[in-house]
């Protein structure tokens, strides 16, 4: 029997997968969490075989969460759980540990497939994620791919370009110091860079910003 635990701040993602695993016969779900620290703090005394772990959380970064857990428990395997499928998120998320990533509109029959094969210890990528990775590493996409960014990203974005402080953005946006970190995070993972002079770089390359 594989045990499974789910960390996702969105409960009916939560239900969703609960509910593909329902009815499978080598797989249990153990625990779900909505918070990061939750799963921290539990996963001591309830150490599941296999992870799906969302990289957008509200009170963590998912990628550096699956660093931290592989680190520590490097017999589990984790899967990253997004709405994202650019490259950025998929390869860091494989660099800092995960064995596998999954888009939230997976089927059950997938859901089940790559739970069992990173069980087993390989990699799973859903077939599309796969050729995109290939494209990139061959030169085919990389310069014409545009990432979807939300408002709030783009707002972020504008302000990192005017070399705004992360404390500045907060103020002049009306949020937390952490939300921006988080913004800012996402937009490195989006564009694929790993610092924000590489960020705002891609950004003009990529007309995202004039």
């Amino acid at each position: 029997m594989i045990t499974v635990s789910i960390l996702d701040d969105h409960t009916m993602v939560l239900k969703g997968l609960e509910i593909m695993l329902k009815d499978t016969t080598d797989i249990q779900l153990i625990a779900t969490y909505t918070k990061g620290e939750e799963l921290l703090t539990n996963i001591i005394n309830m150490t599941p075989d296999v992870v799906l772990l969302d990289i957008n959380l509200p009170d963590s970064n998912g990628i550096e969460l699956c660093k931290a857990i592989t680190k520590q428990y490097p017999d589990l395997a984790v899967i990253g759980l997004s709405n994202y499928n650019e490259t950025g998120f998929i390869k860091n998320m494989m660099r800092n540990g995960a064995k596998g990533y999954l888009l939230k509109n997976t089927s059950k029959e997938e859901l089940e497939l790559a739970i069992k094969t990173v069980y087993s210890g390989k990699t799973y990528l859903p077939n599309n994620l796969k050729n995109q990775l290939l494209n990139e590493s061959i030169g085919i996409t990389t310069s014409s791919f545009i990432p979807k960014l939300t408002r709030r990203e783009k707002e972020v974005l504008q302000l990192i370009a005017k070399e705004h402080t992360t404390e500045e953005i907060a103020n002049t946006l009306f949020v937390t110091v952490k939300t921006i970190e988080a913004h800012r995070s996402n937009l490195i993972q989006k564009l694929g860079v790993r610092n924000t002079a590489g960020l705002v770089r891609v950004a003009f390359e990529k007309g995202l910003l004039v």
